[in-house]
């Protein structure tokens, strides 16, 4: 894992978690063991980049991923099966919060990609197609998570 993003800065991504950090800790840290085992087990090569998952989380435990590759490509066939299996993960350890919160976990394959982007091209898209710049967190999770 290269590290993980917060949407939010940290007081108020605080102030949103029920439980405090230990939910929200297990949930990234099961992802990102879920993730590197997945790599990790079908022994390829896929050069030096990059996986962005930006993880979306609403009260009542309602949940959102956003994948994609950064840097190089990895093939549907491997691609498709590692997303469901990162949307299935962890559903016994996703916290509870009081707004939305989001955050993106930054995986390395190789050497990993020059840089990660700010946010999934999912979200800038979204925006884009409401005629915005990127907005304030809440008003973007209303446009990508509704």
């Amino acid at each position: 894992m290269g590290g993980v993003r917060l949407y939010l800065p940290d007081e108020e991504f605080g102030r949103r978690l029920g439980a405090g950090t230990a939910e929200i800790s297990a949930y990234i840290q099961t992802l990102a063991w879920v993730g590197g085992q997945y790599f990790g087990r079908l022994g390829r090569d896929f050069g030096s980049l990059g996986v962005l998952v930006a993880v979306g989380i609403k009260p009542e435990r309602h949940v959102k991923l956003w994948c994609e590759v950064v840097g190089g490509h990895i093939p549907d066939d491997v691609w498709s099966p590692f997303v469901e299996l990162l949307d299935g993960a962890g559903a016994d350890v996703r916290p509870q919060v009081s707004a939305p919160v989001a955050f993106a976990i930054e995986g390395i394959l190789g050497n990993g990609p020059a840089s990660f982007p700010d946010l999934p091209a999912a979200w800038i898209a979204a925006v884009q197609e409401h005629g915005q710049s990127v907005p304030v967190f809440d008003h973007l999770f209303e446009i990508v998570f509704p």
